[in-house]
């Protein structure tokens, strides 16, 4: 079976490689850990095939997100309030739409739970180094979800709550720390200031994150 390959281009790491980034160092710390019945939970957080997913979004459907966000920036850039109001089709739009980042079509999609903003994932192990006397994870794939709940706090977008969850399974202990939260927003906030010309300006005026009726909310203030 041929194994997919992953790499990360501009495009994609503004959002796609947080996640990916976040399984890579969930997986490595369970191993670095050592403990045997960790890496055994690790492994059984993976599976011996990728998952299927549905077919990108079409061309259509990327013009649609892409006039909402045009409006949002003119808006921003004249100093004005906003709200701005996207689902995780239009976000799947932005990223895969006209065959952008087609080489991660096969990994990774968004989607909204509730409050949480959900990644969908298939991720090709075949980086991670063979353990002596433990099955190998080179061969298999961790086909899972990762949420966040975003907010700001303080003017500041924040990760305040982060999930991962493969095969069913979870290593719930190395979700409880604050560093995995602050390297997931710093990460978060990285993205945006690389893949946004404007991003800088944006953060500064982020006045309020949210999920409603499977909607994402994102709210600027006017420019003092």
């Amino acid at each position: 079976m041929r194994r997919p390959s992953v790499s990360c281009n501009r495009g994609f790491c503004a959002s796609g490689c947080l996640f990916f980034s976040a399984v890579i160092l969930v997986l490595i710390g369970a191993a670095v850990w050592g403990a045997l019945s960790t890496y055994q939970g690790a492994y059984q957080m993976t599976s011996a095939e990728p998952r299927k997913f549905e077919p990108p979004p079409i061309a259509t459907e990327e013009d649609a997100f892409r006039l909402k966000f045009e409006a949002l920036r003119d808006a921003v850039l004249k100093g004005d309030s906003a709200e701005f109001r996207f689902s995780a089709k239009d976000l799947n739009a932005w990223l895969f739409a006209n065959g952008r980042n087609s080489d991660l079509a096969d990994h990774l999609r968004f989607r909204t739970e509730g409050d949480w903003l959900v990644a969908e994932v298939s991720v090709p192990l075949g980086f991670m180094n063979e353990v002596p006397l433990l099955p190998s994870l080179r061969n298999r794939f961790f086909n899972g979800r990762l949420a966040a709940r975003l907010g700001v706090e303080k003017g500041v977008l924040k990760v305040q709550n982060f999930d991962l969850e493969g095969n069913g399974k979870r290593l719930a202990w190395l979700f409880t720390g604050a560093p995995y939260k602050q390297s997931i927003t710093d990460a978060l906030q990285k993205g945006i200031r690389a893949r946004l010309p404007e991003g800088d300006l944006v953060l500064s005026r982020l006045e309020s994150f949210g999920i409603e009726n499977n909607d994402i909310v994102v709210k600027f203030r006017a420019a003092h």
